[in-house]
């Protein structure tokens, strides 16, 4: 270990100690939250050959850390640089920052020698991926302290950041779906909803609904922080999360998992989970009830046109579920159920095409051993999705 790597090593355990209190900070939402792919190479548009170089590390598993090196100039021309330890929170990276002196270039590690002295402070905020600003802090001067425009020059090998949480998903994360019922809060409310997360390598949603309630618009509360806005209209109200953002959904910044949900009016809480929080979906088995469901298919934009509808059903001792596709090209479309391919759709001329499974296995359709109940149902296109749905479960 080298005397750089010692004195980064210090400062993060100094750091620990001064952030035991933000372990159980409360939940935050913003319009974006910086993630790993932050991570990189920040230019000043506005100074000569200086900038950020950013980290977002993996050092804890609560308190999302960061390491940013500051290169700039000293009051003798020469190049100078800040070492900056911090943390993330929302949108901004909050970093004490620190100077290294006395050592010469090249020489060798000194392990009893501690070289590094507290310079001020440094927060980095961001408008989005790509556009932020610095705000600095590192002497008793005027000149001392002041704020600057970062850009992004260059980031982590073929990363897309969204400045959702799915930014951070581990790429070895297997399909996740968690829900909890939200039941009347307190009395003279009647009514019942719904909150589901689902989680997968590549995106992740939120979704809040509530029926039979009066119309108008309540506020949706995450471990007691508002996240968004739900509109109640003829009895029902739903609201979108996702990470990456898409058309007529919000972009998901907070993780709700491990939080109480509720959805408050005016005078607090209407529907609430209460004490619990997220957890596992079971679905029932198929039994021997009655059931029809039915959702059409959200057409992405990849292929103007694009339709879809999938139904399940559940008539005596059979179960049935049928994707059916139209207004595209003729090929070979791929269906996914909860990030898992379960058969493909082949099209012909007439720009048609359905993939059916039963249970009993029937002549002509799959063996259906799965349960779509709940589930993200998508149709691709090579890699691109063209129709997805969050099938009902009820």
């Amino acid at each position: 270990m080298n005397h750089r790597q010692k004195c980064v090593g210090r400062l993060f355990f100094l750091a620990t100690l001064g952030w035991a209190a933000a372990m159980s900070a409360p939940i935050l939402a913003a319009d974006l939250v910086v993630t790993r792919y932050f991570s990189g190479l920040w230019d000043q548009p506005h100074q000569e050959n200086q900038g950020i170089v950013l980290q977002i590390v993996d050092t804890d598993p609560v308190v999302k850390k960061a390491v940013g090196y500051w290169f700039t100039y000293g009051d003798d021309l020469e190049s100078a640089w800040f070492i900056g330890i911090g943390q993330v929170e929302g949108d901004q990276v909050l970093l004490d920052m620190y100077t290294v002196s006395g050592i010469g270039f090249m020489e060798d590690a000194m392990p009893d020698v501690n070289n590094v002295a507290p310079a001020g402070s440094m927060v980095l905020s961001f408008r989005n991926c790509n556009h932020g600003t610095a705000s600095y802090n590192i002497g008793d001067g005027a000149q001392d302290s002041g704020e600057f425009e970062i850009r992004k020059l260059a980031g982590l090998y073929n990363s897309r950041c969204s400045g959702g949480i799915s930014d951070d998903t581990p790429s070895h994360a297997r399909p996740l779906q968690l829900e909890v019922e939200l039941v009347p809060a307190r009395d003279g409310v009647s009514g019942k909803g719904k909150a589901k997360f689902w989680e997968r390598v590549d995106r992740s949603d939120f979704h809040v609904s509530a029926e039979d309630i009066p119309d108008g618009d309540y506020d949706i509360r995450v471990c007691d922080a508002s996240v968004g806005m739900l509109t109640v209209d003829a009895g029902h109200g739903e609201s979108q999360f996702r990470s990456p953002e898409a058309d007529s959904k919000l972009l998901l910044t907070f993780d709700p998992r491990g939080c109480p949900v509720a959805v408050h009016d005016g005078d607090g809480a209407v529907l609430s989970s209460g004490d619990e929080t997220l957890a596992p979906k079971t679905n029932p088995g198929h039994g021997h009830g009655m059931t029809d469901l039915s959702a059409a298919l959200d057409n992405t934009g990849v292929i103007d046109g694009a339709e879809g509808e999938a139904d399940y059903s559940i008539k005596m001792n059979s179960t049935e579920f049928e994707v059916g596709i139209s207004n595209v090209p003729e090929g070979l479309y791929a269906v996914d159920v909860a990030g898992a391919e379960k058969g493909e759709i082949e099209v012909g001329p007439s720009g048609k095409g359905n993939l059916r499974f039963s249970d009993p296995q029937k002549e002509g359709r799959l063996a259906l051993d799965f349960d779509p109940r709940g589930l993200l149902i998508e149709v691709r296109s090579g890699v691109d999705v063209i129709l997805e749905v969050f099938f009902p479960d009820e």
